[in-house]
């Protein structure tokens, strides 16, 4: 079964979702916290650091969510069973749930062992293969 590159299709794609709302709130969360500590500690680099290190790979895959969704919603409001399958898979939130302990846990690890112990592959490569098992989970019943 060939899978076509997102597109027009007939699903309804909208960014006035809960989901989507959520989405945007906690990044903007993120945001305002990095804000506040660099305006009440603006000189203080470990906290700076600790905030990195523990927000770091959460803002990425927040930001990656966001902007995937948004460009679906703008290029196809009406998106075929792909657009519709990685929008879904964005939006239950349920890859990300998944995806953002697991690397975060394999990058501290890895930060922590100072680089002996190389978990962050492996936990990016296990967050890639559940975004594809969840994607091809709702392309089957798109």
């Amino acid at each position: 079964m060939a899978i076509d590159p997102p597109g027009p299709g007939t699903h309804a794609l909208t960014l006035a979702t809960p989901a989507f709302y959520v989405l945007a709130g906690t990044l903007g969360l993120f945001v305002v916290m990095l804000f506040l500590l660099r305006h009440f500690y603006p000189s203080r680099k470990r906290g700076l650091e600790g905030y990195l290190d523990a927000a770091g790979e959460s803002l990425a895959f927040l930001v990656f969510g966001i902007v995937l969704v948004v460009v679906l919603v703008m290029r196809d409001p009406r998106g075929n069973d792909t657009a519709f399958s990685l929008y879904e898979t964005i939006l239950t939130g349920y890859w990300l749930a998944f995806a953002i302990p697991v690397v975060t846990v394999g990058s501290s690890v890895q930060a922590r062992s100072r680089g002996a112990i190389r978990w962050l592959v492996p936990s990016l490569v296990i967050a890639v293969a559940m975004f594809f098992g969840i994607f091809a989970y709702y392309y089957s019943v798109a």
